[in-house]
């Protein structure tokens, strides 16, 4: 706490009347740094506002795998050589998952992130070799394919929250040690696989464990309550607020 005092007189002094936040974490997170309580409001995030309108009609066949920007592109480069050796152990240990799941026959859907044009790591490359009959998506509604699958497993990205939001079972492959992600990790709301040798037994149990599975919806549910609030609504409150500050 002490540390991040020295911070407080510059936050503090951050131009806005308001800052509008998506719920108690950041809430919390920012009022710890500093930033006086007065100028935050909890709006929720509107972007969101239509996959939780559109939560209860989802149903669910297809397993999907969901790229992200980072480690998976070109982007990557500042990584060691070692960490990207690691991480295609892990990549590739997911697609041999998939591929004994895809035997006892799960559908399959694999879809790019939109900024992977010059991977490091080749998706379509792992795809052709290990699932040479699955589709592979890049520029496809992610929202849909995601409101038609049963289980998710997705690299750090937005996605795991957009999918968190539609009440999808999630695994996410862990990409080094102390990877981004501990508000997923922390709240339950996903499954993590911590070495490539785990990656079918730990897809399995989120397919097809009832335990586990009952343990991951109320992790979902905890880390909407923490992350999310105003589900659905986002946008009328956020107008809300901004109807307020005109006022005055």
């Amino acid at each position: 706490m002490e540390e991040s005092k020295k911070y407080a007189k510059f936050l503090s002094q951050l131009i806005a009347d308001k800052f509008c936040l998506y719920g108690d974490h950041s809430k919390n997170a920012l009022t710890f740094h500093g930033i006086p309580e007065e100028k935050l409001v909890i709006s929720g995030c509107p972007r969101y506002d239509i996959l939780f309108n559109e939560r209860e009609n989802t149903g669910g066949e297809n397993i999907i795998l969901m790229g992200s920007g980072l480690p998976g592109t070109a982007f990557s480069y500042f990584l060691s050589n070692n960490v990207i050796l690691e991480w295609e152990k892990m990549i590739t240990s997911v697609f041999l998952a998939l591929k004994e799941l895809k035997e006892l026959n799960e559908k399959i859907i694999i879809k790019r992130h939109p900024t992977q044009n010059k991977e490091i790591i080749k998706f379509q490359d792992l795809a052709n070799k290990f699932l040479p009959d699955v589709k592979v998506y890049k520029n496809k509604n992610t929202y849909k394919l995601l409101s038609k699958s049963k289980l998710v497993v997705s690299m750090l990205s937005s996605v795991i929250t957009e999918a968190i939001i539609l009440d999808k079972p999630v695994v996410m492959p862990r990409h080094i040690k102390h990877d981004l992600g501990p508000h997923f990790v922390g709240t339950g709301a996903v499954l993590i696989i911590d070495k490539p040798e785990d990656a079918l037994t730990v897809i399995k149990k989120a397919l097809y464990d009832d335990e586990v599975k009952a343990k991951l919806k109320i992790g979902r549910e905890k880390f909407l309550k923490e992350h999310l609030e105003y589900r659905g609504k986002s946008t009328e409150r956020t107008l809300d607020v901004i109807k307020d500050l005109l006022k005055k």
